[in-house]
């Protein structure tokens, strides 16, 4: 008997563990990563949006104005700007957080290029470096010889080249200041290209390849080939190098450590140029003469097969779940890169510039961060005027963790009364900005107004409407703001 009440107890014990946990407890959410975004840009210029891939059917971004964007440099986390090349050549910034488009220079550079999506930097007439930070303080640099190339590191170092005769040369400089750290001297070559990790850098030079390391510019070794190098290709990782030459119809594989050269792929026919996946799952090779491209597994060195496709600074790309965005004549095709069948197409895709990116800089600033902390056994603040002269001096003792139900009107026990839900608008970094924006938003007799947070040690104004009494009244409200909006649960 006593062992068969000890048996319930314990599965009654089991049961209340796996009950439904109080509502006054704080619950934690699930950490995860950055969302994958998609940055459309009409390709003749016009109105971006960004869209949380892979839902096409509503943008969490908006912005007007955009020039025709040839290609992306890179991406900045941290201030949400996007470092890109217009169709002219020209560089510029889009600003995620201040929903802004911005021309970095109005002078013609050349060799463009950014590691961070901030700082970018360019060759000018006169073969000095140019970097154009966002908020002014353009720095310059005269090189020994006149510039021919400038490659941006993530460290915030700068490798610059100059053909000088039969060599090319190579420093090393860390802006701002204007001293080389480090030199060198190659073969003359032609076009380079930085590994992701940016820990070495490859150039072409005659039949074949040399490289330096980023760090103190010593040679790598150079790797010789059957014929001039046409395009190349490094893995996210930097460990391999795929590169095709002008007379053979295969992809060589270049092994970083070893130095060897193999034949990984052959090809029908010389590819004209390579494009790697952001994950290093597949590689793209063009075909010379129609629309269409070829698809490498990397993992197997297999080719897959070709695939009908016109070819983009953009497209045709890797997305993020692993599919094969096509180009097309109007549409882009996202299909499956093992079999090339189609799963889905975006009608109307293709007049659109594509960039797909990685940011968790849209999703709504949870409440609680905004909540100072408490602990038990913290006294409860007073208000030092309200007091009273005769108010007694020994504290009036308080339970930790125990709810003041009395204040809010709700019994012991129950759920506390739902705060309402918010339309938020968007969320600048300048009151300015947000205030102008406010002040054009007015939907059946609400107007939009302003509130300020701190996210990371930087103030940040919500343009917001409400809070409303249901979700379905502030869906209502937001969508006939024709504006793009989120909504939350509870007060702004």
């Amino acid at each position: 008997m006593r062992r068969l009440l000890l048996l319930a107890l314990l599965c009654a014990a089991c049961t209340k563990d796996k009950a439904a946990p109080d509502s006054t407890t704080p619950q934690i959410a699930e950490p995860r990563g950055p969302d994958p975004l998609l940055l459309r840009v009409p390709r003749g210029g016009g109105t971006g949006h960004i869209y949380l891939y892979p839902k096409l059917d509503s943008a969490v971004w908006t912005v007007d104005e955009i020039p025709p964007v040839d290609h992306v440099l890179a991406f900045d986390q941290d201030a949400g700007t996007i470092a890109y090349v217009d169709a002219k050549g020209f560089p510029g910034r889009l600003d995620l957080r201040e929903t802004d488009v911005t021309k970095a220079s109005r002078a013609k550079l050349t060799s463009l290029s950014s590691a961070n999506g901030s700082d970018i930097y360019g060759i000018n007439s006169k073969g000095e470096i140019v970097r154009l930070n966002p908020t002014g303080g353009d720095w310059h640099f005269r090189p020994p010889v006149p510039a021919r190339a400038v490659f941006a590191q993530p460290n915030g170092e700068l490798i610059v080249t100059a053909n000088k005769g039969a060599q090319t040369l190579v420093w090393r400089v860390r802006p701002p200041d204007d001293i080389v750290q480090d030199s060198a001297v190659l073969p003359l070559s032609g076009r380079g290209v930085r590994t992701q990790i940016g820990d070495r850098l490859y150039f072409a030079v005659d039949s074949g390849l040399i490289g330096v390391k980023a760090k103190d510019l010593s040679p790598v070794g150079a790797v010789q080939l059957q014929s001039r190098v046409r395009a190349l290709a490094p893995t996210p990782s930097g460990d391999r190098l795929y590169v095709t030459t002008v007379a053979d119809s295969g992809i060589s594989i270049v092994d970083r450590y070893s130095g060897r050269v193999e034949m990984g792929v052959v090809l029908p026919a010389p590819a004209t140029d390579l494009r790697m996946d952001a994950l290093g799952r597949y590689l793209l090779a063009r075909f010379p003469k129609t629309d269409s491209a070829w698809v490498i597994a990397i993992g197997t060195n297999r080719l897959v097969g070709a695939v009908p496709t016109k070819w983009d600074t953009d497209l045709p790309v890797i997305t993020p779940d692993g599919k094969l965005a096509l180009l097309g004549t109007k549409d882009v095709t996202l299909v499956d890169p093992e079999k090339l069948d189609a799963k889905s197409t975006v009608a109307g895709g293709a007049k659109d510039f594509w960039y797909f990116f990685a940011w968790d800089g849209f999703r709504p600033r949870p409440q609680g961060l905004d909540q100072p902390v408490t602990f038990p056994g913290d006294s409860v603040p007073t208000d030092s005027l309200a007091a009273s002269s005769t108010a007694p001096t020994t504290p009036v003792p308080v339970t930790p963790g125990a709810p003041d139900t009395a204040k809010a009107g709700v019994p012991p026990g129950a759920n506390p009364p739902s705060t309402g839900f918010t339309v938020q608008f968007a969320a600048l970094l300048t009151e300015d900005k947000a205030q102008q924006l406010a002040a054009t938003i007015k939907v059946a007799g609400n107007s939009a107004h302003v509130v300020s947070t701190t996210t990371a040690g930087s103030p940040i104004f919500r343009v917001v409407m409400g809070p409303f009494a249901s979700k379905d009244e502030a869906e209502k409200i937001a969508r006939a703001s024709r504006r793009e909006y989120w909504i939350y649960e509870g007060s702004p």
